[in-house]
């Protein structure tokens, strides 16, 4: 006869890995990014959608630029274009998440590591003391 063992897993700890998951699905949606000749790459470019009114719901993420077909490894800007949220369910680069301030950050640039994170969080936090109160 075996002994069965259940492991309680806090619902904080559990739902952690399931945003990281999120996070790496959307830095592994590009295989490149456009190179402008300032230097600066841009491979998402993210937006959310849904009601902004409401806190909790079903809202979207998205990559609004995407490399035109048969151009997915180019760096030349001119070889991508933007991208609605209907585009992006084709393409299946849509993500869902349940909670307003997860999209907007997401879309911000949580996804991000190092630095280009710690320079996109900075600018959300900005954004979101500036933003008028609706």
């Amino acid at each position: 006869m075996g002994l069965a063992l259940k492991i309680l897993i806090p619902k904080k700890m559990a739902k952690k890995p399931i945003l990281q998951n999120k996070k790496k699905q959307i830095r592994n949606m590009r295989q490149s990014a456009a190179v402008y000749p300032d230097g600066t790459r841009e491979s998402h470019k993210m937006a959310w959608d849904g009601d902004p009114t409401k806190r909790r719901g079903d809202f979207k993420v998205f990559p609004t630029v995407a490399p035109k077909p048969g151009k997915e490894k180019s760096t030349n800007p001119s070889d991508w274009k933007s991208q609605t949220l209907s585009e992006a369910q084709q393409r299946g680069e849509v993500i869902n998440v349940k909670s307003r301030r997860k999209a907007e950050k997401l879309s911000a640039g949580s996804w991000k590591k190092g630095e280009d994170k710690k320079e996109a969080m900075k600018a959300y936090r900005q954004y979101k003391k500036t933003k008028p109160k609706s």
